[in-house]
């Protein structure tokens, strides 16, 4: 079940932005590094009457830089997230089936919180970021359970 169809983005907030570089490579040189992100559902307004509920979700999403040394990362970077989405049609949904399909949002909340990691990495000194621009939809690598399991999206 794609969530999409029922619900709309109605409020999104940055709520966390950590930057760390424990060494400045040298010019030029490429790091590989693992790129996770985290959604996490929870309910905000229960459906009263006539009004469908709203659920808000967590996003988070980081980047650790391999500086070949294993002490220490070459850099550390995290940028959180707050999203609103509103049931607009269908029955009301409860929290658990929300829960259950809530990683098919992830192709709407990815972008946001990619331009905001791309942003700070610059801001850090670091260039020529790639970072893919949207989530494989048929990825066995996106899901996301309700006990906050990364997820490796790049």
């Amino acid at each position: 079940m794609n969530l999409l169809d029922q619900f709309i983005l109605q409020h999104f907030q940055i709520v966390h932005l950590h930057g760390e570089l424990v060494r400045v490579s040298r010019e030029g040189s490429m790091k590989d590094a693992k790129v996770e992100m985290n959604l996490t559902p929870r309910l905000i307004e229960m459906d009263s009457g006539d009004k469908l509920p709203s659920y808000q979700v967590s996003g988070r999403l980081t980047c650790v830089g391999d500086s070949g040394d294993k002490s220490a990362p070459a850099f550390k970077v995290k940028v959180g997230i707050e999203t609103v989405y509103q049931q607009i049609s269908g029955d009301p949904m409860d929290i658990s089936e929300f829960t259950n399909h809530h990683a098919s949002l992830a192709r709407q909340i990815y972008p946001l919180l990619a331009q905001e990691l791309r942003t700070l990495l610059m801001r850090m000194g670091l260039s020529n970021i790639q970072l893919p621009f949207d989530l494989n939809p048929t990825s066995r690598k996106v899901r996301m359970s309700p006990d906050e399991a990364p997820v490796q999206v790049h």
